[in-house]
């Protein structure tokens, strides 16, 4: 792939009332609040903005860092066509620690082959089965329990085989392997690594037996 110009923005994604609010979904505001020349200038930017809000809630004598829902970094191709594609994207929690990122590139050129999914492997996934996440979509907080998991880059070789004997021809996979989620009533999502995140709210006995009872009982799933 020929080297491309890119440029990092860094977003920064808040509660939507100074109250935080309860589960199983809640709204966010999503600001983009710098663009950076490296991906180590914008993880720095992260830390410098969580130190600059410490300062003014210190002088304010609010409670501003608490609003802090998280923060993603997103690298971008200058001087191309991109839509809403990216090269990398990575999200972080509200105290700037790294979480996850997007395994391949979304970009794709005239004069050159269509990115391949590689897979996700194991030791880069936060997720098991059954798992409690908090699902982004939008600005919009989901709830929702893991039902599926993406591919590993072995059982992805295994799916191509499938596909190339049953239709002749490989598939065109140019797309990252997302998670399977569902929500309390079973409603499912296809949502990307970088789109989760981990439980940080109560969860009552009442909801957490709801979503037990989802994920246990498979042939309910919408």
């Amino acid at each position: 792939m020929k080297k491309q110009k890119t440029i990092f923005e860094l977003e920064k994604i808040e509660y939507k009332s100074w109250k935080k609010p309860k589960y199983p979904e809640f709204e966010v505001s999503r600001y983009p609040i710098g663009h950076f020349t490296s991906l180590a200038k914008a993880e720095q930017g992260i830390k410098k903005y969580i130190k600059q809000e410490k300062r003014y809630e210190k002088l304010q004598k609010d409670n501003r860092t608490q609003n802090l829902f998280g923060f993603k970094i997103t690298e971008v191709v200058l001087n191309e066509i991109s839509y809403c594609s990216a090269v990398s994207r990575r999200n972080y929690l509200s105290d700037g620690s790294f979480w996850d990122e997007s395994v391949m590139s979304e970009m794709c050129y005239d004069d050159e082959p269509e990115p391949v999914n590689p897979g996700r492997p194991a030791e880069k996934m936060r997720w098991k089965l059954g798992d409690l996440v908090e699902v982004l979509q939008g600005k919009q907080v989901t709830l929702e329990v893991v039902g599926g998991l993406p591919r590993t880059p072995e059982e992805k070789q295994e799916w191509i085989e499938r596909i190339r004997k049953k239709r002749g021809h490989e598939p065109l996979d140019n797309c990252e392997d997302p998670y399977y989620t569902l929500d309390k009533n079973g409603s499912h999502s296809h949502p990307y690594a970088v789109n989760t995140f981990p439980v940080r709210l109560k969860v009552s006995k009442k909801l957490k037996e709801k979503y037990d009872a989802v994920y246990a009982n498979p042939e309910s799933w919408q």
